[in-house]
């Protein structure tokens, strides 16, 4: 049985390459697959759309991909993307260099070097941290919404995506999965 390390923040933030990802589970520095161009221009439309939601809902804080949050396991995980509701920061304001708590919504892109049992965990780690996950596949063209207390639901993509805690969020996943 592997015996879990300590790292501090500084060690964590140089474990790596500039051009690398990495998150902090189990006691490990884990490296993440570099995302193709195509994960890469739908994370730039993801981003741009949640952009425009917290622009007309400033009560919301939107975070890309290379952002560090601290899950309810310890773990330090970096969702591509991701929403925090402004109140949850003291006086709404972000500082600092991670998030000592985790995202209210994750948004995951699969990649084709994830192996299942890493989605597991990362889906498990996300679940007990109480986080709505918003998956997207792009070889099935479908988004995987799971509330930390529902049944998964699926959407394709000649639906609009609605999150019922994202009052007016509904991107249109036709337009998603056309990048």
């Amino acid at each position: 049985m592997a015996t879990k390390t300590t790292i501090t923040w500084d060690e964590f933030l140089t474990a790596g390459e500039e051009w690398q990802r990495w998150e902090w589970v189990d006691g490990e520095v884990e490296f993440m697959s570099p995302a193709n161009p195509r994960h890469e221009q739908l994370l730039v439309w993801l981003i741009e759309s949640l952009a425009k939601y917290c622009r007309s809902h400033p009560e919301w804080i939107a975070f890309a991909s290379n952002c560090a949050f601290v899950m309810t396991s310890g773990n330090w995980r970096m969702p591509d993307a991701s929403l925090v509701r402004k109140e949850r920061f003291p006086g709404g304001r972000v500082s600092g260099t991670k998030i000592d708590f985790a995202p209210d919504v994750a948004f995951e892109i699969y990649s084709p070097g994830d192996t299942p049992s890493q989605l597991q965990y990362k889906r498990k780690d996300y679940q007990q941290s109480g986080i709505i996950q918003v998956w997207i596949d792009l070889d099935t063209r479908l988004v995987e919404l799971i509330y930390p207390d529902r049944p998964l639901q699926y959407f394709q993509e000649d639906q609009a995506l609605v999150i019922d805690r994202l009052p007016d969020f509904s991107p249109d996943l036709k337009s998603l999965f056309s990048v």
